[in-house]
């Protein structure tokens, strides 16, 4: 018997907002140039070739380049899951099946159609050729064609998050190109980047970093509601936005944020926060195996003085030591924490054997500390932990050099800052088994078998309560243990000029796994 997941309503509730986020669109966003186009131009940085196989890790911004051009079979936008390629689908009692029937007359940018061969074709092909940003591809058994425009995908097990973490993230590539593609590491020619997304790739300059994507004027899903949308590589966002060479960027800096609202600029707050700057420890170093002596470094860090300091606002949010955010409703909220208490860190310290000589400096505890660029919360940590005696080298190198240092493992200690948190929380199996999509977040494996068990466990527990449980166990586990401490969760503050486009949405749930960022497709597409 099946369950069938039925959305007449959801597409009643989405003409009715639809309708009302292009009127707002097209209302808010200027003409420019002699043709009277309407463009948005928008400050990142260079995220790589924008192919499935070759856009950039470091970040979310070459998967979010990468899903202007290629579809999946779900989306989100600011309610949450919302069917995309898929407009309906069917689940088996055992969870282990899902039946998708695909939309009709949806179109490659070369004119194909796309139909159920490639949904099946692209399945089995991000089976042997791993998708940039990880989709785990270990959790599906096969793809079956049913007819032209209905696909059944079998899981080998129950995979409660299978909806938003494969169907939503998957691109489906046409099979016509890439069934011809035996490296598709290798292959950059025009032809890897025809999808059937809301844009087309015009340009990409990769000395610069700078994309113009166009409009796709046959798209399915509804009227594009922007003819282009650029991605420019600046040094400033802020800056570049108030000298009008962008019209929207993403910053850290409360003060910022404040001066130029204060000046008429729009602002959206990523909610929830879904980022983090956090410590990774090595827990292969010799030293810092121990437990206790994580647990003395969370205890020397004032992280809320840290948080302040650098975003500029009294009001942050502490890093959990559970890992998930406070303002996430996976959050525990009796989680153990470590509050700021130099006395708690001297006295594990010294119990531990780490005596201190006549200028204070624990002789025996030397570590260091691996950052990507300028790091002012290595700086800040320096301090700390050299008022209870531990001396601390802070080792900068650039941001290739870091991620492959982070995926070998060759460092004691690494602070790092991305995205994720906000999504399922499976984040938090993916990151621990060293299958985080974003190489920023490290390859380390957690080997504790009562957390990978209740990772493993999570995944099949469709009755959403005793998940829950089992995700507050899980919090408990790397509370105590602290394979990494999260120093604060930042929010991404969007700034932009409302008089050029003011139809952006945080959504729910962060695009795809859980990115907290503002340029979701879905905010230039009238979708039905």
């Amino acid at each position: 018997m099946l369950k069938k997941i039925l959305f007449l309503f959801v597409a009643v509730l989405l003409f009715v907002t639809g309708c009302s986020k292009s009127n707002e669109s097209s209302s808010s966003t200027s003409k420019s140039g002699l043709d009277d186009k309407k463009i948005v131009k928008i400050g990142w940085q260079n995220s790589g070739f924008p192919s499935p196989f070759t856009f950039d890790t470091n970040g979310p911004g070459g998967f979010l380049r990468n899903s202007f051009l290629f579809d999946t079979l779900t989306w989100k936008d600011d309610t949450g899951v919302i069917p995309w390629l898929a407009p309906s689908w069917e689940v088996s009692e055992d969870n282990l099946e899902y039946t998708f029937t695909l939309e009709k007359d949806v179109t490659f940018h070369d004119g194909e159609s796309l139909t159920a061969d490639d949904v099946v074709f692209s399945y089995n092909y991000f089976k042997e050729n791993t998708f940039q940003w990880n989709t785990d591809m270990t959790k599906v058994a096969s793809a079956e064609k049913i007819s032209d425009h209905e696909v059944k995908i079998t899981l080998t097990e129950p995979y409660v998050p299978f909806i938003s973490e494969i169907a939503g993230k998957l691109p489906i590539i046409p099979k016509h190109i890439w069934s011809k593609v035996e490296q598709p590491l290798e292959y950059q020619e025009d032809e890897a980047l025809i999808g059937s997304g809301p844009f087309t790739l015009d340009s990409y300059d990769s000395a610069t970093g700078n994309y113009k994507f166009a409009k796709n004027e046959n798209y399915f899903k509804g009227d594009v509601t922007v003819d282009e949308v650029q991605y420019l590589a600046t040094e400033n966002r802020m800056l570049s936005l108030q000298n009008k060479e962008i019209d929207g960027g993403m910053t850290f800096n409360y003060t910022e944020v404040q001066q130029l609202e204060k000046s008429g600029y729009g602002v959206l707050k990523s909610e929830p926060t879904g980022s983090a700057v956090r410590v990774v420890f090595n827990l292969k170093n010799e030293k810092l195996s121990d437990k206790n002596l994580r647990q003395a470094i969370a205890y020397a860090l004032d992280r809320s003085s840290i948080a302040e300091k650098l975003t500029g606002n009294s009001e942050v949010m502490v890093g959990s030591a559970g890992v998930i955010p406070p303002d996430s409703t996976w959050y525990k909220k009796d989680v153990k924490q470590y509050d700021y208490n130099v006395e708690q860190a001297n006295a594990i310290l010294d119990k531990l054997g780490y005596e201190k000589n006549d200028a204070g400096i624990r002789e025996d505890l030397d570590l260091s500390v691996l950052v990507s660029s300028t790091s002012k919360e290595a700086e800040l940590m320096k301090s700390m932990l050299a008022n209870v005696g531990i001396k601390l080298d802070i080792q900068t190198v650039d941001s290739a050099t870091f991620s492959t240092a982070m995926a070998e493992g060759n460092y004691d200690m690494s602070i790092t800052g991305h995205i994720g948190l906000s999504g399922d929380p499976d984040f938090l199996r993916l990151w621990f088994s060293g299958q985080a999509s974003n190489s920023l977040a490290g390859k380390g494996v957690f080997e504790n078998e009562e957390f990978q068990k209740l990772a493993s466990l999570q995944l099949k527990q469709g009755n959403e309560a005793e998940r829950k449980a089992t995700v507050d166990e899980m919090q408990d586990i790397l509370a105590e243990e602290l394979p990494t401490l999260v120093l604060y969760h930042r929010p991404f503050y969007y700034v932009y000029d409302s008089s050029v486009f003011s139809g952006w949405f945080n959504t729910y749930g962060g695009i795809s796994d859980g990115i907290p960022l503002t340029d979701n497709k879905a905010v230039f597409v009238d979708y039905k």
